[in-house]
């Protein structure tokens, strides 16, 4: 039995008071934060998940990015101080950017993610193909960039040939793949508006449909859990996890556990309703 810990849009959040780092998206984002986020993005429950993340027995943890708010140093520092917190319980750590830790163009031109992270990270804006404990092949793929005012992703061509290679050239029987952005739009839970979509997604959901490997597409983004087949392709399966310490009526925080026993694989999503508290009944991949 391996179990998978999977967290997304942590969304940790310093208020910008120096005029200086607001002459760009953040000036939206620093207001957005102080009249609706900071009362609903509840990061004082770090500690209390980090105590039930010490008695889960998890394999590894898989972030799926959105570790800041608007991609400030000093919301990056919460995030790797949480991370490293993560870490030193031992099992493995996996990660990939969002668009929030990308959040200007600025951010990126720094590498702030990089430079945060570079123990996890070996060239961030390239897939990956890796192996988490049990021996289950992990495809690490970037979707997130800046923009100006959206909040859209995009895989590049270049990138999307670097996928179906690894896939070619490794032949796994089975596949998790970690993502920011889903590849499925609009299923019954959720509408990913246009201003809020990956970019070539389509493409992306295609090279992984056409190589037949069974695959778990793992993504966050839109703050909800979901989990579906996709209707073209059988072999793949999307599974979105809630934002970790979001407190909305309609959209509770919360993250997913998934565990892995031979062939089989069963998804368990947790949320924080005056606590901690795990989905009584699991779901099949």
């Amino acid at each position: 039995m391996t179990r998978i810990i999977h967290i997304t849009d942590l969304h940790f959040w310093r208020l910008v008071w120096n005029p200086a780092l607001l002459c760009n998206k953040r000036l939206l984002g620093n207001l957005n934060l102080a009249l609706r986020r900071r009362h609903y993005v509840r990061q004082e429950r770090a500690e209390s998940f980090l105590a039930l993340y010490r008695s889960l027995d998890a394999d590894a943890v898989l972030i799926g990015g959105d570790m800041t708010t608007t991609g400030t140093n000093a919301e990056y520092k919460l995030a790797a101080a949480f991370v490293n917190e993560l870490a030193q319980v031992g099992p493995p750590v996996f990660m990939v950017a969002g668009n929030h830790d990308l959040y200007t163009f600025e951010a990126q031109r720094k590498h702030r993610f990089e430079s945060y992270f570079s123990d996890r990270l070996q060239e961030p804006e390239k897939p990956q193909l890796t192996y988490m404990p049990g021996d289950i092949p992990l495809l690490l793929v970037p979707t997130a960039k800046p923009n100006l005012l959206s909040s859209r992703g995009a895989i590049t061509g270049a990138q999307l040939v670097a996928t179906r290679r690894l896939l070619e050239e490794r032949a796994p029987d089975r596949l998790l793949v970690l993502a920011h952005y889903p590849i499925l739009d609009n299923p019954a839970v959720y509408n990913n508006g246009v201003l809020r979509r990956l970019g070539n997604a389509e493409a992306l959901r295609r090279v992984l449909g056409v190589s037949g490997c069974p695959t778990l597409y793992l993504a966050g983004h839109v703050h909800r859990f979901s989990h579906a087949r996709d209707p073209r392709f059988q072999n793949l399966t999307q599974l979105t996890t809630r934002a970790l310490f979001y407190e909305k009526d309609d959209c509770p925080g919360g993250f997913t556990e998934i565990l892995f026993d031979k062939d089989a694989c069963t998804v368990y999503p947790w949320r924080y309703c005056d606590g901690w508290e795990r989905a009584s009944e699991p779901s099949a991949c």
